[in-house]
């Protein structure tokens, strides 16, 4: 494992090659969480003093990662609460530019306001979004990296192709976030999510929402709560839009409490680890992976593996402990800190015979 990752995690345990479902949380975060939950036991805690503020301390932190301003991130349970926030930027009659297979917390909102807001939703292949873009978009919305085979958005042409016509953009960084650079306000994305459980290996319960400084008046902070306010601690009762933060803060939502606590600790762990190193070394191990099986490299930590006889890949996968996830003629591998060039290469000598060489979407293989 990465060195850093060394003195967090337990060089002892299993191959676990599949945080794209869930991240392992580092020695640090375990360590917080088990310190809380026992003054809450005890009901020693001040919730004031000890628990929430660790949510304001995370937004610097996300900052950082998503590649934006502190001020500009908001505090949320789910990604699917920032994408309704920031559909209330359309009007009726708005095209919504969206991949025709993309993750149901990003496209069912879209589905939803269309059904009931009257906007239009324009559904295109994945890796033809830049090209459909035109004068009559408004908002395209995609993930930056696709969970179910690691393929990766260019974020640079799209954000121009969109903003040459107007439209805005809507990041899912869940997949690639702590993972790839973002770089949110270098590229003018306008709206960047990322659920926090999975690769920035926090609890569940967290995520993370930067909104350009340009367009927080625009959205409508429909779960507003005291939680939204300037000065949260002194508006529980009355009050009026006036109290609401002036910053993306005014999108929070009350937080679980011990998650943010875990989750300090684990997004200070990841910006420990420089962007370049994080990078090289997840993407670096999946392009590994790739290119033991004859597979087509993703440019992002996950890699999806084509398979015959899958149910008898799996039963080998499990009888050598490795851990991944997928569902029906393929396996999903996914790479992070905590994973080493031999975890590669085990599951590399275990599944080779099962690739299925037929698979030419995801071989390296050009079809006439």
């Amino acid at each position: 494992m990465h060195p850093r990752a060394s003195e967090q995690f337990d060089p002892r345990a299993t191959p676990y090659l599949d945080t794209a479902s869930y991240g392992l949380p580092p020695a640090s975060t375990i360590e917080v969480l088990e310190d809380a939950l026992r003054t809450w036991q005890r009901g020693t805690a001040d919730w004031i003093r000890d628990w929430d503020p660790a949510g304001d301390r995370c937004r610097p932190l996300a900052a950082q990662l998503l590649g934006s301003r502190p001020e500009e991130v908001a505090l949320l349970p789910a990604v699917s609460v920032g994408v309704g926030v920031a559909l209330s930027m359309l009007s009726p009659g708005d095209e919504i530019l969206i991949p025709d297979d993309e993750f149901a917390s990003v496209l069912l909102p879209a589905l939803v306001a269309a059904e009931r807001g009257g906007l239009r939703v324009r559904r295109v292949p994945f890796a033809a979004l830049a090209d459909s873009i035109h004068i009559d978009t408004a908002l395209v919305m995609t993930s930056h990296v696709r969970s179910n085979d690691g393929g990766v958005q260019d974020l640079g042409v799209l954000a121009a192709r969109a903003h040459d016509v107007g439209a805005k953009v809507l990041v899912d960084a869940t997949h690639s976030a702590g993972i790839l650079p973002i770089d949110a306000s270098d590229l003018g994305l306008d709206v960047v999510l990322a659920a926090a459980y999975k690769h920035l290996l926090c609890p569940r319960g967290v995520a993370l929402m930067s909104v350009a400084s340009d367009l927080t008046s625009s959205l409508a902070p429909w779960a507003a709560s005291w939680r939204s306010a300037g000065e949260p601690y002194d508006h529980y009762y009355g009050g009026d839009l006036s109290v609401l933060a002036a910053t993306a803060a005014r999108f929070d939502v009350s937080l679980a409490w011990h998650a943010w606590i875990g989750a300090e600790k684990s997004l200070e762990f990841l910006c420990s680890v420089p962007m370049a190193e994080r990078t090289g070394w997840c993407v670096g191990l999946a392009d590994h992976l790739a290119a033991r099986l004859g597979l087509t490299p993703t440019g992002s930590s996950i890699l999806a593996i084509p398979l015959v006889r899958p149910e008898r890949a799996r039963a080998a996968l499990k009888e050598v402990g490795i851990t991944t996830s997928g569902r029906g003629p393929r396996i999903r591998a996914s790479f992070h800190l905590y994973n080493d060039m031999s975890e590669a290469n085990l599951i590399a000598e275990v599944i080779q015979p099962f690739v299925d060489s037929r698979d030419s979407h995801q071989l390296g293989v050009r079809t006439p």
